[in-house]
């Protein structure tokens, strides 16, 4: 079964932003749910499978996110890119496994147990592959760059039918893809709506994605690092209990805004392929803050250049059996 696990990292409670989605505390979204509670139900209990030697039953969901964190503990450099993210995995592993230590053994297992441990399972799962992909987008950057040229000649090639061969599945993995081979995606400044002319690139994402189904889409968000006006970021630091009792210096609340900002604009970008009918199990989105700027951040036009999102195609994971 096919799962890519990407999905935002930023652990605060975000306001509504001015043209912007609402802004959510969890860094992972919950998990896909059936229609019906009572379907949902049978599917948590068709996930418990028996050991025939007697041993203590086992849980998909558990199961999946066991894979996830051992496979992002043994990726190189995981630990030094995002081991912020491995650690969380690690921390929701172990309570999942716990949770369900609780209840494995028993002949009846309440549905409410069950989805406990199913969304701490599915949090680990997609923590440990916020912390590889973030690592891989780091380690390979500078080797994309160095293939911009030779990747945009060979996306007009395909997209325009004029005889050039259309790259391969094998020939996209680990490639960015936006902006390099088919355009920029920016956004209107202070929010995570897409100017206009970045409407297009969305749809041809969409189509590139769903040429490749054994790729997954990996998003990233950015910003620049001007401050927002003082009366938004007052609103936003209010909004975060856990912010505003640290009492941030000025500097680091503004680090805070960029980073819930830069979140919601890898969550619009992923929102709008999900519309442009991409599977959202192939999806991952994660903000990178005021990081790794393009351009510089002391003129108006860098600073349009910097607010912007970049996508990597990134093979799909597939679990063994």
């Amino acid at each position: 079964m096919n799962r890519l696990l990407l999905l935002c990292t930023v652990a605060v409670v975000l306001p509504l932003f001015a043209g912007c989605a609402v802004f959510r505390s969890n860094p992972v979204p919950p998990s896909p749910s059936l229609t019906g509670v009572a379907a949902q139900n049978a599917a948590w209990h068709d996930e418990i499978h028996r050991s025939p030697t007697g041993d203590t039953p086992t849980f998909g969901p558990l199961t999946d996110a066991e894979d996830a964190v051992q496979a992002a503990q043994t990726q190189p450099q995981v630990s030094q890119f995002d081991s912020q993210s491995l650690t969380q995995a690690q921390q929701a592993l172990a309570q999942a496994e716990n949770d369900w230590q609780a209840i494995a053994n028993k002949k009846k297992r309440s549905a409410d147990a069950l989805a406990k441990v199913a969304d701490e399972a599915h949090q680990a799962q997609r923590l440990a592959q916020i912390a590889q992909y973030t690592a891989q987008r780091e380690i390979g950057l500078k080797q994309l760059n160095q293939l911009q040229a030779q990747q945009q000649r060979s996306m007009m090639a395909s997209s325009s039918g004029g005889g050039g061969r259309a790259m391969s599945t094998r020939d996209l993995a680990g490639k960015r893809v936006v902006p390099d081979m088919l355009g920029a995606l920016h956004f209107q400044s202070g929010t995570a709506r897409l100017t206009q002319d970045s409407h297009p690139v969305i749809g041809r994402l969409a189509k590139l994605a769903q040429a490749h189904p054994k790729l997954g889409v990996a998003i990233f968000g950015f910003t620049d690092n001007s401050a927002p006006p003082a009366g938004q970021l007052k609103a936003f630091i209010n909004a975060n209990p856990n912010l505003k009792n640290q009492h941030l210096s000025h500097a680091k609340q503004v680090q805070a805004y960029h980073q819930g900002l830069s979140d919601a604009r890898a969550r619009d970008v992923a929102q709008l392929l999900v519309q442009a009918g991409v599977d959202p199990h192939r999806l991952g989105a994660r903000g990178m803050g005021e990081s790794h700027p393009i351009a510089s951040n002391a003129t108006a036009s860098g600073r349009r250049k910097n607010e912007r999102a970049e996508v990597v195609l990134v093979p799909l994971q597939k679990r063994g059996g």
